[in-house]
């Protein structure tokens, strides 16, 4: 039971990541360069927070705690950034973005729930792994080129087990527009040569020489090569930060793996006047 509704909502999260691409990147070709901000966008902190004892005693229980941000306003680009976050966030296309949140919760709230009560055994001598947490963090970075908005979403959860998991993801959008900026649009063919440097920078980052040398002292590459995709991205003032979860390209023990490419190491591999630095 410890790892079934980690990968189940990381399954969702991974699916509305290809829902943004789709439904609601399309939504914004189709509409076009008419979805203009006449200010800069604000955003505010929307909450939801709950604890609930399941029975009379103290476990089992579980905690859900998400404070995410959403864009304010009316305009199109307002409108139409925060019905891709709720597909990022929530796995939602259809809510608006108060209502998805409830009942995103809502439906976690269920399976734990229904869990804890089916596998609660009060005779276990870890009685600790009877008490869920999930918390989701989704802020908007401070350090973003100008016109851009590089938003992060990060989870962490605990259903029982040895040790919790984890789950970080980015979205970054042309504030004028309200589009997401793609890995596609960003990188076009050059998206080989940028995973080359994503990975001599790891490879650097652990004092290693080479790949193989990385894989033996600390198992990074054993489980996967780096990739590019639209949500392990994140547009910085003098940098591109790239994200690779735990069980992504290494055991969970090594934990997040990040690596930074400056623009001048990116120099002639990004589309040119994408990002202001």
């Amino acid at each position: 039971m410890n790892n079934k509704l980690f990968i189940l909502i990381t399954a969702l999260l991974l699916v509305s990541c290809w829902d943004n691409k789709t439904k609601n990147q399309q939504q914004a070709e189709e509409t076009g360069d008419s979805l203009v901000s006449a200010e800069k966008l604000v955003f505010s902190r929307s909450y939801f927070n709950k604890k609930t004892k399941i029975f009379d005693s103290e476990l089992p229980n579980y905690s859900i705690n998400i404070e995410v941000k959403y864009a304010e306003g009316e305009s199109k680009a307002a409108q139409l950034i925060n019905q891709q976050l709720v597909s990022f966030l929530f796995g939602n296309t259809i809510m608006p973005f108060e209502e998805a949140k409830n009942h995103f919760a809502d439906s976690l709230s269920t399976e734990y729930e229904k869990e804890l009560k089916d596998f609660y055994d009060p005779d276990n001598e870890y009685q600790d792994t009877y008490a869920y947490e999930y918390t989701q963090t989704g802020k908007v970075s401070e350090d973003a080129p100008e016109g851009i908005i590089a938003y992060t979403n990060r989870i962490e959860m605990y259903t029982g087990g040895a040790h919790g998991g984890a789950l970080e993801s980015y979205i970054n959008f042309n504030e004028k527009t309200g589009k997401i900026i793609t890995c596609d649009e960003l990188f076009g063919n050059k998206q080989d040569a940028v995973k080359k440097l994503i990975k001599e920078q790891i490879i650097k980052d652990n004092d290693c020489k080479t790949e193989e040398e990385l894989v033996e002292k600390r198992s990074i590459f054993s489980l996967g090569d780096v990739y590019i995709s639209d949500n392990n991205f994140l547009i910085e003032k003098d940098s591109i930060m790239f994200c690779y979860n735990p069980y992504d390209i290494a055991p969970w023990s090594e934990g997040f793996i990040f690596a930074k490419l400056s623009y001048k190491e990116l120099e002639g591999l990004i589309t040119p006047n994408l990002i202001k630095n």
